[in-house]
């Protein structure tokens, strides 16, 4: 229950947040282009699965745009969960583009118990007002783009509002420990909009 979750993941439910469903990847991803392209602050991508294509091009397309303009980017991907999807130093490419880039749990070919410990979530923040999550990744089957094990069904949700912030307060976490940072004050990044809801998210 609510209580639980703040007491034990120190994470709220929210009024003053509105909610939107997606039934299909491509759904999300028409809703998600829009909104990165409004992006005036920072931008935060955290993913298990990113692979060049129609999708996620046209997603790097903007956040290169975005860097350039200024806005804070910032990529999470799973080391292992785009071992066969990105190019060996990819992270390279989209630090050159000014975006900040961390690859999750890094592979290293030896034995060890931290292999398994893989980031399997995906979240997108834009502004600390809108974020999505879900169970799409960055890559075209999740959109039927291409086919790879016939008519693809993820579902997504969209956020916008107050409840935006748990969302951040997660990605930032998990850059925190990667890296080695601590995040102390997460006001920069607070949502700014108040979103009508009849309920609690």
């Amino acid at each position: 229950n609510c209580e639980y979750l703040q007491n034990i993941a120190d994470m709220p439910a929210w009024k003053n947040t509105s909610s939107e469903f997606f039934s299909l990847g491509e759904y999300m991803f028409h809703s998600m282009l829009l909104e990165l392209k409004k992006a005036e602050r920072f931008i935060f991508m955290e993913y298990f699965i990113i692979e060049p294509g129609m999708m996620w091009d046209s997603i790097l397309e903007i956040l290169k745009e975005k860097a350039a303009a200024g806005v804070e980017v910032r990529v999470m991907y799973d080391d292992v969960g785009c071992m066969s999807t990105l190019p060996m130093g990819y992270h390279k490419k989209l630090e050159a583009m000014g975006i900040q880039v961390v690859r999750f749990n890094r592979f290293l070919p030896t034995l060890n118990t931290y292999l398994n410990y893989r980031d399997h979530r995906k979240i997108c923040v834009i502004d600390g007002n809108v974020g999505y999550t879900g169970g799409i990744n960055l890559a075209d089957e999740y959109i039927n783009e291409k086919e790879r094990f016939g008519h693809w069904k993820d579902s997504a949700v969209k956020l916008t509002g107050s409840g935006v912030v748990n969302l951040t307060a997660l990605f930032l976490q998990l850059w925190d420990f990667s890296v080695g940072t601590e995040t102390d004050d997460i006001s920069h990044y607070a949502p700014t909009v108040l979103a009508p809801s009849d309920g609690y998210v």
